[in-house]
Parts: C-alpha cells; sequence; structure tokens
C-alpha cells in the first residue's frame, strides 16, 4: 500500500537522525538528531527507537496539515549484517547494537509502537529497512529519473547503489551481487578498506603526511592551503578510486556517477583525479553535500506505488 506519510530514521552506531516525509518532500522542521544507545540492551534500543518515532509523530503534529494520512510508513535505513526484507539484525562483534543479534527489529519495534497508539488513526502501518548506500541511491534518482546512475558514499566505508531509471538494481550480469562494491577486491584487499575514511588515512600515513589527531578533514584543510604533497595524494586517491570504479561503470553502462558521504566534501581535491581516469567515458561526476536528505527521500521511496525497489 502507498504511503504518503513516512517517517524516516537513519540509524548509526552513534547518533539516530529521523524526520517526517510529507508526500515526498521532507520536512525540515522535523529533522532530529538523538543518541543511538546502540550499546544498551535489546529493550534499551528498541524502546530508545520508539520513543524517536513518538518524537517525530509529536513534531510532526505541531505542523497544519491538509490531510490525513491512511496509511504511515516507518523506513530505516540500518547497518549490516542485517536481514532487511524481514527486519532481523545480524550484527555482532562491531561494538555496536550487538544486543540486537538474532532479534526481530520490525516485530519488536511494531508491538512497542501499538503499545504506545503510534499510528492509531490510520489503517495501514508498516516498517521497512534498508542500508544506508541503497537508500541515498532511490533518492538521488529522483533527480535524474530517466537515467543509469551509479551512486556511492564514501565515509566509514563504501556504499553503492546501481539505479536504472529510479529502480534499484542488485543483480544481473552488469552488476555485482547484491549491487556491493565494498566487499570487491582492490589491490590484493576490500575495497572497503581503500575507499573510506580508513583508506584515506592509511594513504597519508604510508606517505609520512598523517600525524596523531588528523582526520580527513584535517588533511583537506591543509591540502586547500597549498601543500601540494598532500594535493598529489588527493588526487592519487581520485585515480584509484576512478581506476576501481571504471569497470563497473562501463558494464552499467551509467550515464552518471554520483557521490555522497562525508569524504565527498573533499571532492574539489580527488575530483581531478577521478574525473582523469573516467574521462575516456564521457561519464556526468557530481558530488552532493547534503547525503542524508538524499537518504530520507530514498526512504520515503520505499514506500512508493511505483517500483522502485530491487530488481
Amino acid at each position: 500500500m502507498n504511503a504518503d506519510l513516512i517517517f524516516a530514521l537513519d540509524v548509526g552506531g552513534t547518533y539516530v537522525k529521523g524526520c517526517v516525509v510529507e508526500r515526498g518532500e521532507v520536512m525540515e522542521g522535523t529533522i532530529s538528531h538523538y543518541a543511538a544507545n546502540a550499546k544498551g540492551s535489546e529493550e534499551v534500543i528498541i524502546g530508545g527507537l520508539a520513543a524517536i518515532l513518538l518524537d517525530l509523530l509529536e513534531k510532526y503534529k505541531r505542523f497544519p496539515h491538509s490531510f490525513s494520512p491512511e496509511a504511515i510508513g516507518i523506513g530505516m535505513s540500518f547497518p549490516g549484517p542485517f536481514d532487511y526484507e524481514n527486519g532481523v539484525s545480524w550484527i555482532r562483534e562491531l561494538d555496536k547494537f550487538e544486543s540486537l543479534y538474532g532479534v526481530n527489529v520490525k516485530e519488536k519495534l511494531m508491538q512497542a509502537l501499538l503499545a504506545n497508539g503510534f499510528g492509531e488513526n490510520t489503517d495501514f502501518l508498516d516498517i521497512r529497512f534498508q542500508n544506508d548506500g541503497r537508500l541515498f541511491g532511490l533518492g538521488t534518482g529522483k533527480l535524474y529519473p530517466n537515467e543509469r546512475i551509479l551512486t556511492i558514499t564514501l565515509g566509514t566505508g563504501i556504499g553503492s547503489a546501481f539505479i536504472d531509471c529510479r529502480t534499484l538494481v542488485t543483480e544481473g550480469e552488469h552488476v555485482p551481487q547484491d549491487g556491493y562494491l565494498y566487499n570487491l577486491p582492490h589491490q590484493g584487499v576490500a575495497a572497503d578498506e581503500c575507499f573510506s575514511r580508513r583508506g584515506i588515512l592509511k594513504l597519508f600515513r604510508d606517505a609520512g603526511c598523517q600525524h596523531d589527531g588528523m582526520d580527513v578533514k584535517d588533511l583537506a584543510e591543509v591540502a586547500r592551503k597549498g601543500e601540494n604533497r598532500m594535493s598529489e595524494l588527493f588526487r592519487a586517491f581520485g585515480d584509484e578510486l576512478g581506476q576501481f570504479l571504471l569497470p563497473f561503470l562501463i558494464d552499467f553502462k551509467a550515464d552518471r556517477l554520483i557521490i555522497g558521504g562525508q569524504i565527498a566534501k573533499s571532492m574539489d581535491l580527488f575530483g581531478e583525479g577521478l574525473i582523469r581516469m573516467l574521462s575516456p567515458l564521457g561519464m556526468k561526476v557530481e558530488a552532493l553535500d547534503n547525503a542524508l536528505h538524499h537518504t530520507f527521500i530514498g526512504t520515503s521511496c520505499m514506500f512508493d506505488s511505483e517500483p522502485h525497489g530491487t530488481s
């Protein structure tokens, strides 16, 4: 059933970011940040998520509304490993959400919400899950509804989504298994080890340019001040990223590459190398600053009546 009112949560190990999406538009006044309580018990985590949703509902009620939704969707990006279709967490040994191992989060959260009257005035309440990389892809797909797009998010790892005319593609000869890039090999290690925060820090550390306490943001600030060696290393990162992505872009016949995540904020530094590597394709490449906004939009896409899910 199509839902015009979506409560979107981006669940991380430290914070949960949430908002209300009404008829495909993010209600900026509802965007909020909460503690994740990721090291708490099952009851603490589930109770915390329910409390967040109830708080967002109260925020939503403060705004004037022109319609009464018949259906409410709750869409959540959740870290893996996670059974997104059935709502079961398989996270362990990651120092977060370990008490949810084997727990059907969907069922437990639904019980907690119904016990607190959430959605009592609607005919339909549904909870759906997906990873943030795919939701970012679905959200950005709305910007280019007639294109084939590869989206990646660069942060603690590399997220990915292959989008064909707003539809998420996770299988077939033209995409890797499940549409995931993070676990594919690059120079003898998983791509996640190279194209991520830790990958950049290792690159600079091996070159003797990363000192204690310096994060990617600090390195970028030094490079922008004219430190040539730093700038060269960012360009080298872009070269490597382009080399890695090139065969997937060719196989998928992508029209565009879109980059999100915290590291996308350094696109002015690594973009030159990336675009140079992709130049044979005439590829359109862009970075989007507000990945969270597009992730929220993608969350609402899970509840569209049109088939924008997996193909």
